[in-house]
């Protein structure tokens, strides 16, 4: 089969940001097969892996044939086209097994932005009304090189009645002023938006619902938490940490939303209250047999392997090493692979006292 022509990475961000705008402008797999042709002609290490697996551009029909790239190559290897790397965000690397990385260039990141933005008005506000915000995770500033920073940002930018209130500030727990923010909110009925890792929201009413019990927010408000607790000094279910939410701040389920995201990755997977995860159109999740990498039966369990239209310049299908439960079209996340680290952003913040 003779290979297809390659499409340059302007033509290839612009059908890529139409398609994420509108999903009946283009189809998937041809979009996919189209981004593994580019991707094969300008990642030279992908390439070469891709060549060891037998897979090219003029080989492939389905996007489930193109080979995926483990998350400990990043940590191992630069992955990326021969675009000027404009911002690099990294791991956590504290487990002491290394830090992973992913190179954006300008374009990629507008292209993440697009993405971050159309996602969070589908989902986290879906009711199209804006709010109050309050960050328990550091701001871009403090945390430059944390993907998560860098997104939740953006979302405040656009959805924010007024700049966000970060409560945490150069590694500090602002408590106090916290809760002074809350109850500012409260007493001005102003809905809230809380954003942060899923452990510290449980360091943060941990430390503070000895002496206040609760803080009922306003109608509208809502929370958005990320990381999870696997490996965490404990653990809890969604079960109980939705119990928690709605004992603490007095919030139905379906105001609390969870967000799964990697570092490799530009766009994210968020969920509702005891729902599974609903990937973005411009994404694909397979919950596959670690060994065969063939996919599992509705219910079952397996490795989440990942494919996203917004990884322009690094490779699209990434095996991670968290273990997810296919759930019809939706997933979840049910754990971490044995002897993985933990997620960065949640682990972080549990270590802020």
């Amino acid at each position: 089969m003779p290979m297809p022509a390659t499409p340059d990475k302007k033509e290839l961000i612009a059908k890529i940001s139409s398609y994420i705008n509108d999903e009946s402008c283009a189809d998937f797999n041809s979009l996919a097969c189209q981004l593994f042709a580019y991707q094969f002609e300008h990642i030279p290490l992908a390439r070469a892996y891709f060549e060891k697996c037998g897979v090219s551009p003029g080989s492939l029909e389905r996007f489930t044939a193109i080979p995926p790239i483990g998350l400990n190559i990043f940590k191992r290897y630069e992955l990326f086209d021969e675009s000027s790397c404009l911002k690099t965000f990294r791991t956590s690397g504290t487990s002491g097994k290394g830090r992973g990385s992913s190179c954006f260039a300008a374009d990629d990141l507008e292209l993440m932005r697009l993405a971050i933005l159309v996602n969070a008005k589908a989902t986290l506000f879906a009711d199209q009304q804006k709010t109050r915000f309050m960050m328990l995770v550091p701001s871009p500033l403090d945390a430059p090189d944390i993907i998560m920073a860098h997104g939740m940002a953006q979302i405040a930018e656009e959805w924010a009645t007024e700049p966000a209130f970060y409560a945490i500030s150069k590694g500090a727990f602002l408590g106090p002023e916290a809760v002074a923010y809350l109850q500012k909110c409260i007493a001005d009925q102003a809905p809230v938006t809380i954003i942060g890792g899923s452990f510290g929201f449980v360091n943060f009413i941990d430390k503070v619902a000895p002496d206040l019990g609760s803080l009922p927010l306003p109608l509208g408000s809502r929370v958005l938490d990320a990381g999870g607790f696997k490996g965490r000094s404990r653990e809890l279910t969604r079960a109980d940490f939705l119990t928690m939410m709605a004992d603490f701040f007095h919030l139905p389920a379906e105001q609390c939303l969870n967000l799964y995201g990697l570092t490799e990755l530009g766009s994210q997977f968020y969920s509702r209250g005891h729902d599974a995860k609903k990937p973005p159109h411009w994404t694909r999740v397979r919950i596959c047999h670690p060994l065969t990498l063939e996919e599992v039966a509705d219910g079952g369990e397996g490795i989440a392997l990942l494919y996203d239209l917004t990884n322009v310049a690094r490779p699209l299908a990434i095996l991670t090493d968290d273990l997810g439960r296919r759930l019809g079209s939706g997933f979840e996340i049910s754990g971490r692979a044995s002897g993985s680290a933990p997620r960065g952003c949640s682990l972080s913040l549990e270590e802020i006292r």
